[in-house]
């Protein structure tokens, strides 16, 4: 059975290893079916990482991500398409094929968990796991109009998870509600499943005054205008680019030709960052995130538009838009908040619970996914 073969959204079909490894309820995702983004090992099966450098080889164990949801009862039924390396915000893929949106075919699905994505808005699967580095998991959750969560680093191990920049890198959940978001954080974690917080009396910094929240203020939250402490993205970029030219230098420039000709360019622009650039900015960051931190006092939650522009068209150029898509999600990797995406409506907090509840709230009084388009 190939699923969804024309819309680019699965490279392994594992259909025919799920029906055999089969086993009685057993957990809180008995009867889920589950995607896998193609960063993630998983035993006996190969790991490509969207390339065409990668999976000649089946990985040997599988990741501690994804034997968590099966021990929960989680049925693999696909390892899906990302942006080549996990680098990039359209999961256009010149090997793999370009990921169509299913919701919304003339638009990019978002990257680079845009297989993810793709594959729980076409029902080839109810929950999925991303990866985040960037905002890989919300962005493509708005464009698809879906649901990710983005944890804080070391929440859920990356062990068997291909490294992209591996100080901002983490692995979390996807899929088409709160509900089943949250119950997938639990099986994640061991935590007991949060419940809904009431929306009726939170106090909410909204930043750049995101049209989406107003549902929350006619269920009486109190909403509140919040500002984003100046120089995130001007320390976290070149970090982040150093990272990521030495987690690919044994392959670029040595295979060049066997990137694509966007991940190639970025690549190139990625170069030449110290180790004490990287340094001065891990350290600012750090005292930028207690800034933050220090302004949420007397905040439950903070909000935003998940996208910081409307979903690109297929076909549009990548390099004019990809910075101006992530610009409200990146600064919460940059600071390591726990961040999740209701489509279009991103909630900031301090905890994986706390943006959890809130996201429960709105999904119990309020029950839409917010678009971008």
């Amino acid at each position: 059975m190939r699923l969804h073969q024309s819309s680019n959204i699965v490279i392994t079909d594992t259909m025919e290893r799920a029906r055999a490894t089969a086993v009685p309820a057993r957990g809180i995702l008995d009867g889920f079916t589950l995607a896998v983004k193609d960063m993630i090992d998983v035993a006996g099966l190969p790991t490509t990482r969207g390339s065409a450098l990668y999976g000649g080889l089946d990985a040997l164990e599988t990741a501690p991500s994804v034997s968590r949801l099966e021990a929960a009862g989680a049925m693999l039924v696909a390892k899906v398409n990302l942006h080549e390396f996990a680098y990039g915000v359209s999961n256009e893929n010149p090997h793999w094929g370009d990921v169509v949106n299913p919701r919304h075919p003339g638009l990019i699905p978002g990257g680079s968990s845009g297989g993810t994505a793709a594959a729980i808005a076409a029902g080839i699967a109810r929950i999925g796991l991303g990866t985040d580095t960037a905002g890989s998991i919300r962005m493509p959750a708005a464009c698809c109009g879906v649901v990710g969560l983005r944890p804080r680093t070391g929440s859920v191990p990356t062990r068997g998870v291909a490294p992209l920049a591996p100080s901002f890198d983490v692995v979390g959940p996807m899929a088409a509600s709160v509900s089943d978001t949250a119950l997938a954080w639990a099986a994640l974690t061991g935590e007991k499943p949060a419940a809904a917080r009431p929306l009726r009396g939170l106090v909410v910094g909204v930043i750049e005054g995101s049209a989406a929240t107003e549902p929350m203020r006619a269920r009486g939250a109190q909403l509140r205008p919040f500002t984003v402490p100046d120089g995130v993205l001007d320390a976290f970029w070149p970090s982040f680019r150093a990272e990521v030219t030495r987690t690919h230098e044994g392959t670029y420039p040595r295979a060049a030709d066997s990137y694509s000709a966007n991940v190639r360019a970025k690549l190139a622009a990625a170069s030449g960052v110290s180790a004490a650039e990287h340094r001065a900015g891990v350290d600012a960051l750090a005292a930028l995130r207690a800034e933050l931190l220090a302004r949420m006092e007397g905040f439950d939650v903070l909000v935003s538009d998940t996208l910081g522009c409307p979903t690109p068209t297929v076909g549009a150029d990548e390099t004019a838009y990809r910075d101006a898509l992530g610009r409200l999600v990146a600064p919460f990797s940059a600071l390591d908040l726990p961040a999740l995406a209701i489509g279009n409506l991103q909630i900031i907090g301090r905890t994986e619970s706390d943006v959890l509840e809130v996201g429960l709230g709105w999904e119990r009084e309020v029950g839409t996914i917010p678009t971008a388009n």
